[in-house]
């Protein structure tokens, strides 16, 4: 449908194609009526007859037209035109002498310096598109222009970009090269400047290597590679600072990129300077921050935790506090009151004025009662060993009186035991 000689709007008279993609083809010609050289980026029919995407196309042309950068190409005019029955858009740019960054690989890779000079240029121009909110989505050496004084240009600025979110056109094209393409533009409807970060550095890996990270027979089998598998590993002969810059750059995650374009360009230069020492990336210094907090949150909660989750010390089966009326009976018996603390029905024995000990008795407590348990392993000697009988421990708490103590006879406490001589008890 194109060719040379074709005209379009009466005033860019094409003259020679450079070359061509799956958005159009990119020609040189001759402005008519300022009479200077442009580059001219036919995009295809079937891209210019979706209003939608024209009024978008149109809109980034005139975003780009007030970008200003020596990395970038400029952008002079907008405009659609009809041929051969059919209406065309157009944009017209600055053309750039020299050749594309694809053609001169086809010599042979750069070297490191080179590739790392190449990317912060090429990172620059793209931090000022993010600036204004402009992602190029298609960022190729055969995007990139190499000036005769060894700079440069990033072309094409704003097409990609002005592609619906579905990246697929009517005819299912995708509207990325398959060999730049990043993983999330094929899994995923937003498209961040972290794409242009992996093209870029999918362009640096094509400067080191001469060839493409992934290949395949197809667009699928290539972009199926950027989705699941590994990087190749790069020349050994390549340093470790330019290393780290490429393949940082080519992480599966956008968050596992070099934040910003810029930081890429900064790193890139910190490569050419000590390319044996890896540029120090300012991402891992906030990881190290969340991971220092996370690990003081988890200490915070373990000291807590265990405080919180500490037992009790365990009471003794038969401990309870014992009342004021045990404690005047069972007291003078046993040095351990703790043990008498179900009699809080017994009422307290009168106590003689008299040194006299008082009785010992085997059981001076209820049948439920334990405090029987120690006294038969202790010796005590009685006078009269009838009063020894197992009823009058069922019967003292239920007969108390004056005469109770004086009824019995005298009792030894056996050794070890406390008695109680002088009143108050404790």
């Amino acid at each position: 449908m194109l060719g040379a000689g074709t005209t379009l709007s009466d005033r860019y008279l094409l003259s020679d194609r450079l070359g061509g993609g799956g958005m159009g083809e990119v020609w040189r010609a001759d402005d008519t009526v300022l009479g200077r050289a442009v580059a001219v980026k036919v995009l295809m029919p079937a891209l210019t007859e979706n209003p939608t995407f024209a009024q978008r196309f149109q809109n980034e042309a005139r975003a780009m037209a007030t970008l200003r950068h020596p990395g970038v190409v400029d952008v002079y005019d907008y405009g659609t035109c009809e041929v051969e029955g059919r209406q065309v858009s157009f944009l017209v740019m600055e053309y750039v002498r020299g050749e594309s960054l694809d053609r001169v690989l086809r010599r042979g890779p750069l070297g490191s310096e080179a590739t790392m000079r190449l990317v912060a240029e090429v990172g620059d121009a793209l931090a000022a598109a993010h600036a204004q909110g402009i992602v190029h989505r298609d960022v190729k050496s055969a995007n990139l222009m190499v000036r005769p004084d060894g700079s440069v240009a990033l072309t094409d600025f704003g097409i990609a970009h002005s592609v619906s979110a579905g990246h697929l056109t009517t005819t299912g094209t995708m509207l990325c090269s398959a060999g730049y393409c990043a993983p999330e533009m094929a899994t995923a409807s937003d498209v961040t400047p972290a794409v242009d970060v992996y093209a870029l550095g999918v362009v640096g890996y094509e400067c080191l290597t001469g060839n493409l990270p992934f290949q395949g027979d197809t667009p699928v089998q290539i972009i199926f590679k950027h989705l699941n598998s590994p990087v190749p590993r790069l020349p050994d002969d390549v340093p470790p600072g330019p290393r780290q810059v490429v393949t940082r750059a080519l992480e599966k995650s956008p968050d596992a990129r070099w934040p910003t374009a810029a930081l890429m360009a900064e790193a890139a230069r910190k490569a050419i300077a000590a390319p044996d020492t890896l540029p120090v990336p300012r991402r891992r210094r906030t990881t190290r921050v969340v991971l220092t907090a996370i690990v003081a949150v988890a200490v915070s909660a373990a000291v807590a935790g265990s405080v919180w989750l500490r037992p009790t010390e365990p009471a003794s089966s038969n401990e309870v506090e014992p009342s004021s009326s045990v404690m005047g009976t069972v007291a003078e018996v046993s040095p351990t009151p703790p043990t008498a603390g179900r009699h809080t029905t017994l009422p307290p024995v009168k106590r003689s004025p008299a040194a006299r000990p008082t009785r010992a008795t085997p059981v001076p407590t209820s049948p439920t009662a334990t405090v029987s348990v120690p006294t038969p392993t202790k010796t005590v000697t009685t006078p009269t060993p009838t009063t020894s009988e197992p009823e009058p421990p069922t019967e003292q708490p239920t007969s108390p009186g004056p005469e109770e103590p004086t009824s019995e006879p005298t009792v030894s406490v056996p050794p070890g035991d406390i008695q109680c001589i002088r009143a108050p008890c404790p």
